[in-house]
């Protein structure tokens, strides 16, 4: 199976110590990425087995490192991990499948057997990303 989505915007990101999931620069992105993901999942459960993960992000440098922007993508496809607090008034909008207490697309993340990432020019409409999950 493989499921295909465009996000507008940069991915989301992790870097340093704290929590992307309380960052006020990345709720909005992990928003976006978890909305636009769970609608090309229409519905289906996290799977097992393994993942390939291919991102096409079309953003200046300035916007973020690649492995950034990789663990962000890797662990928004996941649930947030219990002992992080997430203010849900935040996530009220989203539908329940996109919050962030669900799993999306897999549980752990140590099911990603291949990840690709690379970095494109921006086209005129601005920065987005196109996101690729096949399961095995």
């Amino acid at each position: 199976m493989k499921v295909t989505f465009t996000v507008d915007g940069v991915p989301p990101k992790k870097d340093g110590a704290n929590s992307m999931w309380r960052k006020p620069a990345e709720v909005p992105r992990l928003k976006a990425f978890r909305i636009a993901a769970c609608a090309s999942l229409d519905g289906r459960t996290p799977r097992d087995g393994r993942v390939s993960l291919t991102v096409r992000i079309y953003a200046p440098p300035a916007a973020g490192d690649l492995d950034n922007f990789a663990t962000g993508i890797c662990d928004a496809l996941m649930a947030v991990h219990p002992r992080v607090p997430v203010d849900p008034a935040l996530w009220a909008e989203l539908p329940d499948a996109a919050k962030p207490d669900r799993a999306i697309a897999f549980r752990d993340d140590q099911v990603v057997s291949r990840l690709v990432l690379e970095r494109l020019p921006v086209p005129a409409e601005g920065p987005r990303y196109e996101v690729e999950l096949g399961w095995e």
